[in-house]
Order: C-alpha cells, then structure tokens, then sequence
C-alpha cells in the first residue's frame, strides 16, 4: 500500500507542477507589454486596449466557464474563433489536470507522512518533472519557428492556427516572441518548482530519519 502510495503521489506532484506552471504563467497577463515585443499596432488600439484583448483571450483559455471570445476592438473570423475553441480544449487539460494532480498529492502526500513519514514522493516527483524542461528546452533553444510549427501540427487536427491577419488581426497582437518568451518562463517555473519539491523532500526525509534515531535510542 505504501509503495501504492508513493507512486501515486510522485506522479500527482509531476502533474501538479506541469499544469499549474502552464496555468499560473499564463495567468500572469501582466507580463504582456514586456513578453509581447515585436507586435503589430495594425488597428492602432492603445496599451489598454491590446491589454484587454489578451486579458480575454487568457480568461476565454483557462476559465471553463468562460465560453464565448468576444474581442471589442478587433474583428474575429469563424475559423479564428474556432482555433481559440480548439486551444482552449488544450489548455483545459494542463488547468483541470494539475488542480486533480494537487488535490490527489496533498492528500495522499499527507496520509504518507502522517502514516510512515515518508516523503520520497516529493524528490521523485520534482526530479521526474525536471526532466521535462530540459527535454523541451533543447528543441526551442535550437529552433523555436519550427518547434512551434511541430507543436501545432502534433496537438491540432486542422490548420485554423494559420490566422490570416486581414480576417483575424488579433494575431498580430500575439507575436511570437510572446508565445517564446512565455513558453520560456513556463519552463523556469517548472524548474523552480522542482527543486524545491526535491530540497523539501529530502529535508524532511532527513527530518524523519533524526527523529527515528532519536525515538531508537
């Protein structure tokens, strides 16, 4: 039951720290005038403006119950509006994904170290989710374009992605580097969050060990 256990709390902790990194960069939308360099003001709206439009646009991506796209300010094509349907579907999973995995690690996590003082699920699980950003890193270190093109073909059936600015000028308002610089920060924060579910794990598995000694003695 314990080894049950201890699997199933090392993977809810990779889970965890892989869809809330996802959701809480994302969330961030503060970060955009620094993340979104190299744009395109073809429709002349002001800072505010673009704000709101990727405040909606990350509200539309995250929150389940939000379930129309309405831009104010930029025209949106059917075909447009249906890839921030299909994107939404994946960012879904990365949100709902690591809100069970959290859930499913704290209470198991907790009834491990209450019942045996185990905590080798945290260091399994934060070096299993270090291996993560560093596999994903090398491909967008070397190509990012043809990583984000590879990313599209792999998780979307059809080529709505391809926005076509006339028709769907909000593209312009997500250039590249914002999706580089955010996939980037996602990455750090994995990596962060990692280690110190290994640091935590491995202070309080030497916590444990000193108490049994001196319990032993």
């Amino acid at each position: 039951m314990k080894r049950v256990a201890g699997v199933l709390a090392s993977i809810a902790v990779a889970g965890a720290i892989l869809g809330n990194s996802v959701t809480a960069v994302l969330a961030a939308t503060f970060s955009y005038p620094w993340f979104s360099g190299g744009l395109v003001n073809n429709y002349g709206l002001s800072a505010a403006e673009m704000q709101q439009n990727y405040d909606r646009v990350v509200r539309f991506s995250l929150f389940p119950w939000v379930d129309e796209l309405q831009l104010d300010t930029l025209p949106m094509s059917a075909s447009g509006s249906q890839h921030f349907v299909d994107a939404k579907q994946i960012f879904q999973i990365f949100v709902q994904t690591g809100l069970i995995c959290l859930v499913i690690g704290l209470v198991v996590g907790i009834w491990l170290w209450r019942r045996h003082r185990s905590s080798g699920f945290l260091t399994a699980g934060g070096i299993i989710t270090l291996a993560t950003p560093v596999l994903i890193a090398i491909p967008l270190l070397v190509d990012f374009d043809r990583s984000f093109v590879v990313f599209h073909e792999l998780f979307f059936s059809n080529d709505l992605w391809i926005f076509d600015p006339r028709t769907d000028p909000i593209i312009n308002y997500l250039p590249e580097a914002l999706f580089m610089r955010n996939a980037f920060a996602i990455l750090a924060l994995m990596i962060a969050l990692s280690v110190i579910a290994i640091v935590w794990g491995r202070l309080a598995g030497r916590r444990a060990r000193r108490q049994a000694e001196i319990s032993a003695r």
